[in-house]
């Protein structure tokens, strides 16, 4: 039957009750068609069950928002366009990594070859030097009192005190490098104001001895008594307080040296590990991101990233390439450079302050015994060979020249034999650089000339023959052909050598690190550049 068009339109069927008109109307509050829902006791429109108004100071809204934050945000990650922002931003922060820990670790790299070749190496050369210009002060005050009324014997008295002038300014200098050194450390900037200030003495008291030893016209070798009494007391301040203090702050400064090598190696090696690590992770993200498009877009490669990826491994391998290379300069700057002349440097001291000893033995008889022991004592320390007195010491010397470059004892053969020790022994050998054998070979054949003349000279003296010795010991000491020159000369050379490697090894360690001064900045913006390059493309698909 077809429908009735009254039912179509919403019309009642004729013959159907009639709704009352408030039956039909929506009510206030209520549904279409239906009664007005009232509250409990009338108290007002009732609610609709299930839609119930959030009050808006409850936190529950917030509380739902963050607990459906972490599956929003994995759903959003879903999407390929997310997922490549992901991975890039990943890149991005790896190599950014990579470069601030390559660039601090370089840093620390240059810091330890700028300590090392301008501040601390340096300084501690310059403490060394302190010994041996003190030293040579108390030898050249030695031999102006030896000279007595003759003043030409030798290389003359107004050489001796342009000598001793000479050896004073080089003393202050040293102090001077020895104070910036020992800066903040209060018991070493103590030991230096010590030696300052005894220096003012002793120079006190020489002044006297050579005054007195003037007004008496005391003859060579025959020191008026006053004067002796005040030398006694300037070498007693040099040898006691002077000398000791010196060769503790050259050996202290090596130790701060030394510190601070080993603490800027460590301080490097850990840096390397970090550039290590950085650069795995920042290829490893770089793979990562390349094998996620080529996966996701079906591409095999993707030539910016590869390069990219080449790039960090070269980068790397080249920073850390150029690390090790700059520490073993720096090492080799330190050991066989800066060691070994601070080392020779010392034995040339000690030689010195053994020149000394050889006028105050024949000025000062009755001292002499004392003084000759004190003589073998530091020779012992220059080159050691075992001998108990200077006659068992002159012929074991006379025997290493004709024996280099085998060292007496360096076979091991004989067991009571410790070998040739000392600042000119073996650890002179074992520091050599290529071609320095025949340097060694003159220095140790001049000291053993040197131990020949002391012998002739004591001979002389226990002969009771003054004038005799007194011609050995200046023409010795003779500044154009003394034989001491002679061996300081030789000392010298070796020493430059051992300096001017100190210093090429530094420069060594600054060119391998210079070329990433700029190639390190560099090299990061174009990897960043080629993952930017490679990426843009795929993410511009999405657009």
């Amino acid at each position: 039957m077809p429908p009735n068009p009254d039912q179509v339109a919403g019309r009642p069927e004729p013959g159907a009750p009639s709704l009352p008109p408030s039956s039909v109307e929506s009510a206030p509050g209520g549904r279409p068609g239906g009664r007005q829902l009232t509250g409990p006791h009338g108290s007002g429109p009732a609610q609709p069950e299930g839609d119930a108004t959030r009050n808006p100071a409850d936190g529950s809204t917030g509380g739902r928002y963050l607990r459906s934050w972490w599956p929003r945000a994995r759903a959003s990650m879903r999407t390929t366009p997310a997922r490549v922002w992901a991975l890039t931003l990943l890149c991005v922060l790896t190599i950014a990594t990579l470069y601030g820990s390559a660039t601090v670790t370089l840093n620390q790299a240059r810091d330890g070859l700028t300590v090392l070749g301008r501040d601390a190496g340096p300084q501690a050369m310059a403490t060394t030097e302190l010994y041996l210009a003190l030293a040579d002060m108390d030898a050249g005050v030695a031999d102006v009192l030896l000279m007595g009324t003759d003043h030409d014997l030798g290389s003359g008295r107004e050489a001796a005190l342009e000598r001793y002038d000479g050896s004073r300014a080089q003393a202050n200098a040293a102090l001077l490098q020895a104070a910036s050194l020992t800066e903040g450390d209060t018991v070493e900037e103590l030991n230096v104001q010590a030696v300052l200030d005894g220096m003012g003495v002793y120079d006190q008291k020489v002044s006297e001895a050579r005054l007195l030893n003037d007004e008496a016209q005391a003859a060579p070798g025959e020191v008026d008594p006053d004067a002796l009494e005040a030398y006694r007391e300037a070498t007693q301040l040099m040898h006691t307080e002077l000398l000791p203090k010196a060769f503790n702050l050259g050996l202290d400064s090596s130790a701060i040296v030394r510190a601070n090598h080993e603490e800027g190696q460590a301080t490097v090696a850990l840096g390397l590990v970090w550039v290590g690590v950085v650069g795995v992770a920042t290829v490893a993200a770089l793979i990562g991101l390349q094998l996620y498009l080529r996966v996701r877009f079906r591409r095999r490669f993707n030539a910016p990233l590869l390069a990219a990826t080449a790039g960090t491994v070269v980068l790397t391998l080249g920073v850390i390439m150029a690390l090790n290379s700059s520490g073993a300069h720096q090492s080799d700057a330190k050991d066989e450079g800066l060691d070994a002349a601070m080392a020779l440097a010392r034995a040339g001291a000690i030689a010195t302050d053994m020149q000394a000893d050889q006028s105050r033995y024949l000025a000062d008889g009755d001292y002499a015994d004392n003084y000759q022991q004190v003589y073998l004592e530091r020779a012992q320390q220059v080159l050691f060979r075992p001998a108990s007195t200077l006659t068992d010491y002159y012929e074991a010397i006379g025997e290493i020249p004709g024996a280099y470059p085998n060292l007496p004892g360096s076979d091991g053969a004989d067991p009571d034999d410790p070998g040739t020790l000392g600042y000119l022994g073996q650890s002179a050998q074992d520091s050599l650089l290529p071609g320095q054998e025949g340097a060694l070979a003159e220095v140790l054949t001049a000291y053993a000339a040197l131990q020949e003349e002391d012998q002739l000279m004591r001979e002389a003296a226990e002969e009771e023959d003054l004038a005799a010795a007194i011609d050995i010991r200046m023409g010795v000491a003779h500044a154009e052909d003394g034989l001491f020159p002679a061996y300081t000369e030789a000392l010298g050379g070796l020493i430059e050598r051992h300096q001017e490697e100190f210093t090429a090894g530094i420069e060594r360690g600054d060119a391998a690190l210079s070329p990433w001064t700029w190639g390190l900045p560099v090299g990061a913006l174009v990897l960043l550049a080629l993952v930017v390059v490679g990426v843009r493309p795929r993410l511009a698909e999405y657009r």
